[in-house]
């Protein structure tokens, strides 16, 4: 008799588990980005208005996919880097103004 492989973890298990992971990672240049820019506030004219808003909005559209997921530990994870690109959108939105 053939018995069924059954692996320890299902993929859906191991993607979770990669995406937390990977989320970390993001947590932790999140707040590191956001130490360099309160820093040095003039790192934040050198972004691309166009790109840096794209990014912020393919980000929430992220989030809005964990929460809808119930991927409470990876929206936590995402927020610092959401935050830090939202804070470059307004910075240069701001200073296109003047």
């Amino acid at each position: 008799m053939q018995q069924d492989y059954k692996p320890l973890l299902h993929t859906s298990d191991a993607m979770f588990t990669m995406l937390d992971v990977g989320n970390f990672f993001l947590f932790i240049s999140g707040f590191l980005m956001i130490y360099t820019a309160y820093q040095d506030r003039n790192v934040l004219s050198g972004y691309n208005l166009v790109g840096s808003l794209m990014l912020a909005i393919g980000i929430s559209f992220v989030i809005v996919f964990y929460i809808q997921q119930g991927f409470w530990l990876s929206t936590f994870l995402t927020m610092p880097n959401y935050l830090y690109w939202i804070v470059v959108v307004v910075s240069l939105l701001k200073n296109k103004r003047k």
